[in-house]
């Protein structure tokens, strides 16, 4: 599954976000993370 750019740009097209097609793209295709990522996006939180 998401093979091909022209499966990931109808994703995108039908309203999914790029983070979630990554994800989906991770999962569907067995990939396995191993290290923990350099670069670390900050989130703010409305408390």
């Amino acid at each position: 599954m998401l093979e091909t750019p022209q499966e990931r740009v109808k994703l995108l097209k039908a309203g999914i976000d790029g983070k979630t097609i990554e994800k989906l793209y991770l999962i569907y295709n067995d990939f396995k993370i191993v290290a923990i990522p350099t670069h670390f996006e900050l989130v703010e939180l409305n408390a």
